[in-house]
């Protein structure tokens, strides 16, 4: 499922230039050092060729700090001109993003300026909540007016924040100094990159304390009061059609009083992770597995016509289609265990399946608070999700522990099998 064209816009004013002077990297400082050695060496022991090459190396040092200071000087209101869009707002993780570059009036169609042995690059920096990192560089010259390509390898909703924004890099061939200059981005997310569709949980999904069924049952009944007139949309399987040979109007069977087919069902991704179980990397990889997991949960019962709301830790709810609530999956982010971060509260009576991983801290999470504070007429099924077959014994641990608090809950062992959307 591709993303929509209509890239954000992310070159907007007012992004202060903080580096000044070139900055020497590992190579340069070794170099520094070297030099510094080689200049003493010769001077003590009056060695001409350690002297030269002391020499040869400092020259060398201030041509490529001077000259990547001289060029970023020159270079600087550029930088401020620059406008990077990424096209591709949405796309699915392992798939690639389209990004376009130009610069702004009144640099605009120009190049950009070169020094001997000095390069000039952009870099594409964006972050996810949970430290997720994708960096591009590329020749601006290149690309300039064109639309290139990157991979986005995992899933999450990715950002520029203001410590780490996209930069003009300059630098010298031999890679003694660089010099970054920040460039006007929007702050705001910049992609969304939708997880795969996992696995069907194997779990029967409950709805306002009735266990959802594939199609309803309809009382057998020619008793008017049984029945209301037809209105578009409704199940042409409930239609009287005997009572229509009598009258000539279409009128609906009421049957059973129960929940709609496509009654209130509510999924909340819980992100937050017990670090004693997962490290920061296995944590990230769990929520993407949650995250799958809702996605299949959502094009199942949209393909049956139910109607869905997500939810996540930190956020709030929201329904919709699927590419929209596939997009809303990109958010949940890894996080520690905390009340602070709540699962968000429905405000009406509907089922609720709540995807989380196994802990070892029981009873101090936003998970048990929300638990202590919903309403007591919600059908909540807990689902504890692990792919690590180490977890089985804390995911079976907590599917005891909170089945304290009235609800269904159970661990299951799911796999990282990724399958198609269409």
């Amino acid at each position: 499922m591709r993303g929509s064209k209509r890239g954000a816009r992310v070159a907007l004013p007012g992004v202060v230039h903080k580096q000044v002077f070139p900055v020497p990297q590992n190579l340069g400082v070794f170099m520094l050092i070297l030099t510094v050695i080689a200049l003493f060496a010769g001077r003590l022991r009056a060695e001409i060729a350690l002297s030269l090459m002391g020499a040869v190396f400092l020259v060398t040092l201030a041509y490529c700090f001077l000259m990547t200071l001289l060029l970023g000087l020159v270079n600087r209101k550029k930088a401020a001109a620059v406008s990077a869009r990424i096209l591709t707002r949405q796309i699915r993780a392992g798939e690639q993003a389209e990004l376009a570059f130009a610069l702004n009036v009144p640099y605009e169609g120009k190049r950009f300026i070169h020094l001997p042995g000095i390069l000039v690059r952009y870099e594409l920096r964006v972050t996810t909540k949970d430290r997720r990192r994708v960096r591009y560089m590329f020749d601006p010259d290149f690309l300039k007016n064109k639309v290139n390509t990157f991979l986005i390898p995992e899933r999450g909703a990715y950002y520029s924040n203001a410590g780490d924004a996209d930069r003009l890099v300059l630098f010298d061939a031999l890679g003694f100094f660089q010099l970054g200059l920040r460039v006007p981005v929007d702050t705001g997310c910049r992609l969304l990159a939708i997880p795969s569709l996992g696995e069907l949980l194997p779990i029967q999904t409950r709805s306002g304390g009735t266990e959802q069924r594939n199609a309803p049952r309809f009382l057998r009944t020619d008793n008017l009061i049984d029945h209301r007139p037809y209105l578009p949309g409704d199940d042409p399987r409930r239609i009287n059609w005997k009572l229509y040979g009598h009258i000539g109007d279409l009128f609906i069977r009421e049957g059973e009083p129960e929940p709609p087919p496509h009654s209130q069902l509510l999924i909340l991704v819980d992100t937050q992770v017990d670090s004693a179980c997962y490290s920061e990397e296995a944590a990230r990889r769990g929520v993407d597995l949650l995250c799958e997991s809702a996605l299949a949960i959502v094009a199942e019962y949209i393909e049956r016509g139910m109607a869905l709301s997500v939810g996540y830790s930190g956020g709030d709810i929201a329904g919709g289609n699927l590419q929209e609530l596939a997009a809303l999956l990109a958010y949940p982010a890894a996080t520690g265990l905390s009340t602070e971060l709540v699962l968000p509260m429905p405000v009406e009576e509907r089922g609720v399946i709540i995807l989380a991983l196994p802990r070892e801290r029981l009873g101090s999470s936003g998970l048990d608070q929300f638990l202590q504070n919903r309403n007591m007429r919600l059908v909540v099924d807990i689902v504890f999700l692990y792919s690590d077959e180490r977890l089985s014994v804390a995911a079976e641990t907590c599917a005891r522990f909170y089945g304290q608090y009235t609800v269904q809950a159970r661990a299951l062992r799911q796999t990282r099998e990724k399958h198609t959307m269409v």
